[in-house]
């Protein structure tokens, strides 16, 4: 694995472990007409994020790499800005995912050039799987700001 793959890893797995605390502070706070419908789908979205945080660090140790796995490391590293704790309106709450999802499908993307460069196949494969899945939510945000 090349240099530029692992710290790319590194950095897209610091951002789902601060995306992860940023979706609950979403769940905890979202107020609105769209509360159940948010409240229920943003319980999806860290789900889904917990278990990409455990498969991408587990495919950096299969590659031989080291995940970063504490939160000061993962603050230095990630591009996620973190909110405060207030309510936030649903119109807001999803505005806010669209922002994060536009770059989370750029980063994907990114990793899956890189993995392509290495002939890392495997680890092209599964972050294909994560794009076609934040591409299929980008619609659905989109579709529910219209």
């Amino acid at each position: 694995m090349s240099k530029n793959l692992s710290d790319k890893l590194n950095e897209y797995l610091a951002n789902q472990q601060v995306m992860y605390i940023k979706l609950h502070n979403l769940h905890w706070y979202v107020k609105g007409r769209g509360f159940f419908t948010l409240h229920a789908k943003l319980e999806e979205l860290y789900d889904q994020t917990a278990q990409i945080i455990d498969d991408v660090a587990e495919r950096l140790l299969a590659l031989g790499g080291f995940p970063v796995a504490n939160l000061k490391k993962a603050l230095e590293l990630t591009s996620v800005k973190e909110r405060e704790d207030a309510p936030i309106s649903s119109d807001e709450t999803i505005k806010s995912l669209i922002s994060d999802v536009d770059y989370w499908i750029r980063d994907t993307k990114e990793i899956v050039e890189l993995a392509e460069e290495d002939n890392d196949g495997a680890t092209a494969d599964q972050f294909n799987g994560y794009l076609t899945e934040y591409q299929k939510l980008m619609w659905m945000l989109n579709s529910y700001m219209d």
